[in-house]
């Protein structure tokens, strides 16, 4: 009786759309550290302009400028990319031309748009991780996990540690906002600028730092992922 053995299967082939980064060619690779450049430093840029804002008297009209130029831009992306965008942009240019039209009496309150934008900004992030805890939902950090290690089961001990992990991260950001309402509230607003500007982004490179130290003594025999990694995780699964 003869036997049939079954050829191995093949491994399945990558998809055409997403590359592994050493499949990237060199003016790729370029091309994304020219953009990781240019998004530092506007970021930098825009702490230094909006602290400079709040701590120079006469600089009513730079901290408005840095109030709403974010949210502006923001919104002009979101409506162009739009299959709305027939009535979108004419919409966001009609907003524009209501924000110039009360440009004076806004300038004069200038720093409750930037406490807005900051406390937006955190609680936004806690909602991204926070509402991937609810009953039937994957932890963000979990999904990150999952892509990193290229899909398939994870081993329980990464299942646990990751959920925390998200939670960790969910109480972190609504912690930088409260902290940043309390300041806001009750400190000297070039105290909160200060805060907000050069306190509040170190503090998110202090957590993954406390992370990658925790992941060591919870997961000792999991390879160690870098923060570039989790980045990429994350644009691994915004990406359709």
């Amino acid at each position: 009786m003869s036997r049939r053995t079954d050829a191995p299967a093949a491994p399945a082939a990558p998809s055409p759309d997403r590359r592994p980064d050493s499949a990237r060619s060199p003016r790729e690779a370029a091309l994304g550290v020219v953009r990781a450049g240019l998004a530092v430093a506007g970021v930098i840029a825009y702490q230094l302009l909006a602290h400079r804002a709040v701590a120079t008297p006469g600089e009513a009209g730079l901290g408005l400028a840095m109030a709403l130029l974010p949210p502006l831009v923001l919104a002009l992306g979101a409506a162009a990319g739009s299959p709305r965008r027939a009535w979108l942009l004419p919409l966001w240019a009609l907003t524009v031309g209501a924000l110039w039209s009360a440009r004076t009496p806004l300038a004069y309150h200038f720093e409750w748009g930037l406490y807005l934008e900051h406390v937006s900004f955190n609680l936004g992030l806690a909602l991204l991780f926070g509402r991937t805890l609810a009953a039937g939902r994957e932890p963000l950090c979990t999904q990150f996990a999952r892509t990193m290690r290229g899909g398939g089961p994870l081993p329980r001990a990464i299942v646990r540690y990751t959920r925390r992990i998200t939670l960790a991260w969910t109480l972190f950001f609504v912690a930088i906002a409260a902290v940043s309402t309390l300041m806001f509230a009750f400190a000297p607003i070039v105290a909160w600028a200060t805060f907000a500007n050069y306190v509040a982004l170190p503090l998110v490179g202090a957590m993954f730092a406390a992370e990658h130290a925790c992941r060591a003594l919870a997961l000792p025999h999991e390879p160690r992922a870098r923060m570039l990694d989790a980045v990429r995780a994350y644009r691994a699964r915004a990406t359709p």
